[in-house]
């Protein structure tokens, strides 16, 4: 479905992002962030610096895998006949210069009476980034149309990057979710009576419902029910087996409800009738119990009127943002960890989406622990983490901290507009590549150690950094992954890691020769030891390449054939 980007209705996509005290322009950036540029709500807030004295400065994003100091600006016009031209993009690309130095930036952090710019250019320390070498780009933003003159502005410039009314639509990648089942269906109350719990916002009644209506909701077989639950059916665990057993224990069907923590059921649609003494909903989703329900469905027919589960119906929409609150805030029978809980944030849902519209069969992308899937190949948000974590973050001694993927880390990996379906394949082919590699790692229990290949993914982009292809596939993987296809970038991609797996080898022999052996389970977990360990082997890689004894990933790269299209 296209956005309506015309105002005021353009106002009804900007979400939580439009409060009270918050400009429009404001909020249209903040939307902007999250949906297009992907970021952490935290980091959309911290980007944002639209107010008095900003000197043309709406926002500041730095992408230090790119190295790139984004200057963002939003213009939101009213009159629908209205279109942005090239004295607008004057006055922005005056607003872009005065970044591109740091003498610039301190004058302009130094003359603001703007706080949050002020602010902003300290804590990211623009300054340090543009001496280092940063790119400084502007993002304009509009709801409406270039013109002409303004298309011929931005190609010209060639470091302002317009999203405008076209450019929104064409990028614009909605969640992807199912919509709530649609299938009335009308629960008997039995007399056993009922609690109606009424806010401005929702409507919540407490039941007790059979077992054998509950399993006549639709959607149960396909998960369709279960779509905006942080997680799917998870199959047979030991809950699941628990609760089968007692499905057929007749004698226990009474005490079902007491050792059970029962439903949530969002509806948008919800009828009690008391006089029938019945309860009647359409549109609806379970957002907690799938583990009951669906071994519930499994064992149907054992089911007797007297096995009943207490409910929770919440009368709302399923997509609104208090039912996500309802979602990340209810128990479910398996434990819930951050997984679970990420698994229904924005950033989340938009690579999923990604995955399905980039790669169709090829690829999925796994965001609920008991996703079905018919892909070829399954990649795990956990193992994008890794890779995302080793690669982009150089930080491959985290690797094994799954607990942070999705709690302190899940910004820094995921939050960033370069994480796309694509980069996330081809960092797959490259971990491929090292898993492959360290067959000829001599010591195998350093091989076999679980975060040695992302070590080894860590070494591989220091190597690439030597010559410019190399350093274009760290900016952007997908775009080699698009050109040549996931088996061409993992062959390429082995012969430098073949390499480097030759020079690991000389390193641990010359250690283990000085009495100073290789303790990996140590000293892959530490940043000292890790980067010590850099230092040691990509000089020795870099003289081989330099004297021919091996191929740099350019002359690698240049003489494969595509593969298979990616």
């Amino acid at each position: 479905m296209p956005l309506d980007l015309s105002y005021p209705a353009v106002l009804d996509q900007f979400g939580r992002h439009r409060v009270p005290g918050r400009t429009d322009s404001r909020a249209f950036l903040g939307w902007f962030l999250e949906n297009y540029f992907r970021l952490e709500a935290l980091t959309v807030e911290d980007s944002i610096c639209d107010g008095p004295d900003d000197k043309g400065i709406d926002g500041i994003y730095v992408d230090d895998t790119l190295e790139v100091v984004y200057v963002l600006q939003a213009k939101l016009l009213q009159n629908p006949s209205k279109t942005v031209g090239d004295g607008t993009l004057r006055d922005f690309s005056g607003a872009i210069q005065q970044l591109t130095t740091p003498e610039g930036v301190e004058a302009v952090a130094n003359s603001t009476g703007n706080v949050e710019l002020k602010n902003l250019l300290a804590d990211a320390d623009v300054a340090a980034k543009v001496k280092a070498g940063y790119e400084v780009r502007g993002i304009l933003l509009t709801n409406a149309p270039l013109d002409a003159n303004g298309l011929n502005f931005v190609a010209a410039h060639g470091a302002i990057t317009a999203y405008d009314a076209d450019r929104l639509q064409k990028d614009w990648l909605p969640l992807g979710d199912t919509e709530p089942v649609e299938k009335e269906v009308t629960f008997h109350l039995d007399s056993l009576g009922h609690i109606t719990y009424k806010t401005e916002a929702a409507t919540a009644h407490f039941v007790s419902l059979r077992g054998s209506e509950l399993v006549q909701m639709a959607g149960i077989e396909n998960q369709a029910l279960f779509a905006w639950n942080v997680r799917q059916s998870l199959g047979r665990t030991k809950v699941n087996r628990a609760i089968a057993s007692n499905v057929q224990t007749q004698p226990e069907h009474k005490n079902f409800m007491l050792y059970h923590n029962g439903l949530t059921i969002l509806a948008r649609t919800v009828r009690l009738d008391e006089e029938n003494d019945t309860l009647t909903i359409d549109q609806y989703s379970v957002v907690n119990g799938a583990q009951s329900l669906s071994t519930l469905n499994e064992k149907k027919d054992s089911l007797s009127n007297d096995l009943r589960l207490l409910a929770r119906v919440v009368e709302l929409d399923p997509a609104s943002d208090l039912a996500g609150m309802i979602t990340r805030n209810s128990n479910n029978q398996n434990s819930i960890g951050a997984r679970d809980l990420q698994s229904n944030s924005v950033i989340q849902k938009r690579l999923k989406e990604d995955f399905n519209r980039s790669f169709g069969d090829q690829f999925d992308y796994e965001v609920k622990r008991g996703e079905a899937s018919s892909a070829e190949r399954v990649i795990t948000n956990e193992d994008a983490a890794k890779v995302l974590l080793a690669f982009d973050l150089g930080q491959p001694w985290s690797c094994h901290q799954s607990y942070r993927y999705f709690d302190d880390l899940h910004a820094d990996i995921f939050g960033r507009p370069v994480v796309t379906a694509g980069r996330i394949v081809a960092l797959i082919a490259v971990r491929d590549a090292a898993i492959e590699s360290l067959a000829a790692l001599d010591n195998q229990l350093v091989a076999r150690y679980s975060v040695t290949p992302y070590f080894l993914m860590y070494l591989l982009k220091q190597a690439l950094k030597i010559d410019d292809v190399g350093e274009e596939f760290c900016k952007d993987p997908g775009a080699f992954l698009a050109e040549k296809g996931f088996a061409a970038v993992a062959a390429v991609i082995k012969r430098v890691t073949d390499d480097l797996v030759v020079d690991l080898n000389s390193e641990i022999e010359e250690r283990e020769e000085a009495r100073n052996p290789f303790d990996h389970k140590r000293e892959l977990k530490s940043p000292t030891a890790v980067r010590a360990l850099k230092q040691a082997v990509i000089p020795i890689y870099q003289k081989a390449v330099q004297r021919k004894r091996a191929t740099s990933f350019a002359e690698e790269w240049n003489a494969a054939e595509p593969s298979e299209p990616a």
